[in-house]
């Protein structure tokens, strides 16, 4: 059994080498409901297989196979950034034999509102087994397992998990425990999740004017200073308010951001414009923010879609340092999904390669 543990964690960490370097988004997922689904495959336990087999379950007489195709569904609740409780049903069928198992878990996080973020996981499992009009269940089921989400949206996540469940079948000749594998690959999706409450602004400090009233004498703040946007340079077109300040309303398009090609590094041309940006983000206290990335289409799609990715995450990263909340930004890359003109020709592919958009997004 312990080979079969070392085994499966070994599969498993191959596929998410950079687990450590997860990287936080703005997406507060505590309290959201999560939806998955996944196909894959279950390895047999080989002495259940034989049982089963030698039983009767498979087609004509064949032997149980081991390695079955399979696929899982999961309905689960995320109470906060670490702990989350799932129901949900795995299927397999192979020989024909077919396997349900449906099962509940707890699963620990170690960060949900990272970009990648793996956990546990363990519960119960039940594996009914159906063939040739035979039936058999075990008496007591659990498993235990591990796994990696990785957003590729807010909304939207890559999920590849691996468990191993045990279970005692309590008719079967011989030993009684079985250890039944199975790993999936497919997604999750998020409903919203609860977000943060405002952080509290301290007032600033502030003498106090004094007015005569007759002999009475009355306490009255100094109206605010208004937020001034001095530094950085504003693009090229864009409204500006009598404070400097860019005017944020629906989607402001950035063409002179524009990033190295193949990189996603901040140049010194965008750097003005980005600390304008952040200046004026802050002056709009109650907004959020989309920052979207785009490309043209050289290069794969999948390529793309990762690239500007990056870039949109590297503005972003830039208008934290800026002062920008976190919590008010949202990064996504569209890659070459969104075209605003035909990528058939050199003029096409330069409008659709845009730089930045900044969409207003209110709560």
């Amino acid at each position: 059994m312990r080979n079969r543990f070392l085994m499966a964690a070994l599969t498993l960490a191959a596929f998410v080498p950079t687990l450590a370097r997860a990287q936080d988004v703005a997406a507060q997922r505590e309290g959201s409901w999560e939806l998955s689904a996944g196909a894959g495959a279950m390895y047999l336990d080989g002495h259940l297989a034989t049982s089963l087999g030698n039983s009767g379950f498979a087609d004509s007489g064949s032997n149980v196979k081991r390695l079955n195709p399979a696929a899982a569904v999961r309905l689960g609740y995320n109470f906060n950034n670490n702990w989350g409780f799932s129901v949900g049903s795995g299927g397999a069928i192979g020989s024909g034999v077919k396997y349900l198992m449906p099962f509940a878990a707890v699963t620990y996080t170690v960060n949900l509102n990272a970009t990648t973020s793996p956990f546990l996981t363990g519960g119960t499992q039940f594996t009914r087994i159906t063939g040739n009009g035979r039936v058999t269940h075990p008496t007591w089921g659990a498993h235990a397992g591990l796994g990696v989400r990785h957003m590729v949206s807010e909304n939207l996540a890559l999920r590849l998990e691996g468990r191993m469940a045990f279970e005692h079948y309590e008719q079967q000749p011989g030993k009684k425990t079985a250890y039944n594998t199975i790993a999936t690959l497919g997604i999750s999706y998020f409903t919203a999740g609860r977000r943060p409450p405002p952080a509290a602004v301290a007032a600033a400090p502030c003498p106090a004017c004094r007015r005569r009233v007759d002999t009475v004498y009355v306490q009255a703040p100094r109206p605010p200073v208004p937020h001034k946007c001095e530094n950085g340079v504003a693009p090229a077109g864009a409204k500006t308010d009598q404070f400097g300040c860019l005017v944020l309303r629906d989607t402001l398009l950035l063409e002179d951001v524009h990033f190295d090609f193949d990189k996603s590094e901040i140049t010194p041309t965008a750097t003005a414009i980005l600390v304008r940006l952040g200046e004026s983000m802050r002056a709009y206290p109650e907004l959020y923010f989309e920052i979207a990335g785009h490309t043209d289409s050289v290069g794969t799609f999948a390529y793309n879609y990762l690239l500007s990715a990056r870039r949109a995450r590297a503005v972003r990263d830039f208008l934290i340092k800026e002062g920008v909340p976190a919590s008010r930004m949202t990064a996504v890359g569209w890659g070459e999904g969104y075209p605003i003109a035909p990528n058939a020709t050199v003029e096409g592919r330069a409008l659709n390669r845009r730089g930045i958009e900044i969409r207003v997004k209110r709560p």
